[in-house]
């Protein structure tokens, strides 16, 4: 029998980056998953790297035996229920990581080994080790692991941990994609090209490459000693505690030996840990004369200033030690700062997209109709700051976001596109490309989403679910105008228009979205697709690239109450949910990049086009679309939304076609960047170590 697929989409809206100042809240919806879960241990819904106890299995009928124990990630709630052993979302570390998913990632596990590589490269606490993180990602993705495949690739597109190969990039993408070799891998081609001066540039940026390496060791080797030392110092105040407690305790036993003044004293209890070495041995229910529990006291205050002088120097330790670490990161974000300026300019075509195959690393872009002109779109980002940006030798200017908009006469069937950017160290990056057309002769060819149509008609691909939370009304902070109005309006067109069950969630605090999370977390089944849209306030720490949302109960200078995009990452990762798409008109930190994403074209031959959907809907995906701006920007032609809210709304309302969720973020990018006068660029990217292998999300009309 057919297993129903489930899609479910959590429409995340994301209106504002920071802000502060008062207002007042209202709860549409209590979600509470877990009995044992309240207010004030939510962060028990969070999820933690769990290692689970081994089960008891029989051996024939003589003896049983006990299974290794598995790591998992799961909640903390599931992992206490389970009798597993974890470390709290918010202390685990490196090593903590390291200790669940190594054993399993050396016995030759795919998925350990890229946790393992996850953690690596994440840093967790301490410089990220992205040569680790490759090591580590390799091992997986010979296994045919499509997830280590896709985050190999993402480290050979930016050169961490392994030398920068886009070539190399887009062949791990397309395994793990699936796609044969003889279909051409339709991507935006983000490139920092063809450099005039390459071999000195990369030889700078290894030398740089090394450096930032020799103090990230130094770091790493600071922390360690530092973890230490508080470690150290901890057990020193403990110390001191259980000696204070037993002098306490003695002295007591002398008071009472008051009365009788002959007898002994009784030593009834020793606190002290056994592990502390003392003048004189305590045991517990020994006989002592009076005179001789008076010296123990002496002795035992002793310890305590010898204790209280060691607390002293580790102190110091302590503080040497932090200033060492704040150096060595002020080292490493220098050597960064100029390992970015040593990058040269990138070039990425936006739209129409290229494709690329193993038989010609020059990227196409081939068109399905005859025309006389072609727009191209795209952007250029150049660290070290653009001089000159040409094609085909003459000057273009970029607008204020860095994107441009060449119109390419088409006089021929092929036309050779030559785009140059040169940033102010005179660095250079070339994108080479051709333009075909088909001939005057041709018959035009169906235009792809009927195509689509076609293909997704026999498919399963489900129900489709959407959680859609609106924030106006906050607690501290400056209430919002348009986030409620948009999620109200999403929820309306996406279960109407689209046939989505939706919930909606109206100025819900951390608990309420938290719960929900974790309630679709718990109830989903494997073949579930998610899409989630938020609305509300949100805050982006650009040092670290961290994004919170905030809920209304948020604080502007407490972070108590703020979820960050961590934590919602790893909550996506471990939903059974298919697909994932969130959508986010703000910020959201952590993503790779569009390279990742694979697309159709309609010049493919149709047998190819269906086994491309049938990947893309058997494969699990986690992207996000956010609106690329900081806060959500009032659209001035009326409805009452931000100008990402009405161009994402007025492309769901006009579609009648299957939409792939690239095609609604070209759409998107276009309205957005042309209604804020270019001060918005709309991105749509793979959410990083959220489980993204390569599957695309579809928006489906009813009927």
């Amino acid at each position: 029998m057919k297993t129903q697929q489930l899609v479910l989409i959590i429409s995340l809206f994301f209106i504002g980056c920071a802000s502060n100042s008062p207002k007042h809240s209202s709860k549409q919806m209590e979600l509470n998953p877990h009995a044992d879960v309240s207010r004030d241990n939510v962060d028990k819904l969070y999820v933690v790297d769990c290692l689970l106890p081994g089960q008891v299995r029989a051996l024939g009928r003589a003896a049983n035996y006990i299974t290794p124990r598995r790591p998992i990630k799961t909640s903390a709630i599931d992992c206490e229920i389970r009798g597993g052993e974890y470390v709290a979302f918010d202390r685990a570390d490196y090593a903590t990581a390291l200790k669940i998913w190594l054993p399993q990632a050396k016995a030759g596990d795919p998925a350990a080994q890229t946790n393992v590589g996850e953690i690596y490269e994440k840093g967790m606490g301490v410089e990220p080790d992205y040569d680790f993180a490759a090591v580590w990602y390799k091992k997986a993705a010979k296994q045919g692991y499509s997830r280590a495949q896709i985050n190999l690739g993402y480290l050979y597109e930016k050169g961490l941990g392994v030398e920068q190969n886009v070539a190399t990039a887009m062949n791990w993408y397309r395994k793990a994609s699936g796609l044969p070799d003889e279909v051409a891998y339709i991507s935006s081609v983000e490139l920092s090209a063809k450099n005039e001066e390459l071999a000195s540039l990369k030889e700078k940026n290894l030398a740089l490459a090394a450096e930032a390496e020799k103090y990230k060791k130094q770091l790493r080797h600071a922390q360690q000693k530092l973890k230490n030392i508080r470690q150290d110092k901890n057990t020193t105040k403990e110390e001191i505690s259980a000696l204070n407690k037993q002098i306490e305790q003695l002295q007591v036993a002398l008071k009472e030996n008051k009365k009788h003044p002959k007898t002994q004293v009784v030593i009834k209890e020793v606190v002290l840990p056994a592990t502390l070495p003392l003048p004189v041995p305590i045991v517990a229910g020994a006989k002592m004369p009076p005179k001789e529990v008076q010296h123990l006291i002496k002795k035992l205050n002793e310890k305590i200033k010898e204790k209280e002088s060691d607390l002293r120097q580790q102190g110091l330790i302590i503080a040497k030690l932090s200033q060492e670490s704040a150096n060595f990161r002020k080292k490493i974000s220098d050597v960064q700062q100029m390992q970015l300026a040593s990058a040269a300019p990138n070039i990425e075509i936006l739209d129409p997209p290229l494709s690329i195959t193993r038989s010609s690393n020059k990227p196409s872009m081939r068109l399905r109709s005859i025309r006389t002109h072609q727009e191209i779109y795209g952007k250029v980002t150049a660290p070290a700051g653009l001089k000159l940006f040409t094609y085909n030798r003459k000057r273009v200017f970029l607008r204020p976001d860095n994107s441009f908009r060449i119109p390419v006469e088409l006089a021929s069937t092929t036309v050779d596109v030559k785009l140059r950017a040169t940033d102010k160290q005179d660095k250079i990056t070339e994108l080479d490309f051709v333009i075909s057309s088909p001939k005057r002769s041709a018959v035009a060819k169906p235009i792809f989403t009927s195509t689509l149509k076609r293909h997704l008609r026999g498919l399963d691909v489900g129900k489709y679910y959407a959680l859609i939370i609106g924030n106006n009304l906050y607690k501290n902070l400056p209430n919002l105008k348009t986030a409620v109005n948009d999620a109200r309006k999403t929820a309306d067109i996406l279960k109407n228009k689209y046939g989505f069950s939706t919930t909606l969630l109206i100025n819900a605090d951390r608990y309420t979205i938290l719960s929900a999370l974790h309630k679709l977390r718990e109830e989903l089944p494997e073949n579930a697709n998610l899409l989630v849209y938020y609305a509300g306030h949100g805050d982006l720490d650009k040092v670290n690239d961290r994004g919170y949302w905030l809920p209304v109960d948020a604080d502007a200078d407490n972070s108590a109450n703020w979820i960050s995009n961590v934590a919602i990452t790893d909550m996506l990762n471990t939903m059974p949910a298919k697909h994932v798409m969130v959508i986010a008109d703000s910020c959201y930190s952590g993503t790779m990049t569009r390279t990742a994403v694979p697309r159709i074209d309609s010049t493919i031959p149709a047998e190819i086009q269906e086994k491309w959907v049938k990947l893309m809907t058997k494969s699990r995906s986690r992207t996000v679309l956010t609106s690329g701006g900081v806060q959500p920007v009032l659209d001035e032609g009326g409805g009452g939304h931000s100008i990402f809210a009405n161009a994402f709304l007025n492309a769901l309302s006009n579609n009648d076609d299957i939409l792939q969720g690239y095609a609604l973020y070209r759409q998107v990018s276009n309205k957005v960047s042309n209604n804020s006068l270019n001060t918005q660029t709309p991105e749509y990217a793979p959410i990083k170590h959220a489980g993204h292998e390569t599957g695309q999300f579809f928006f489906m009309p009813k009927g």
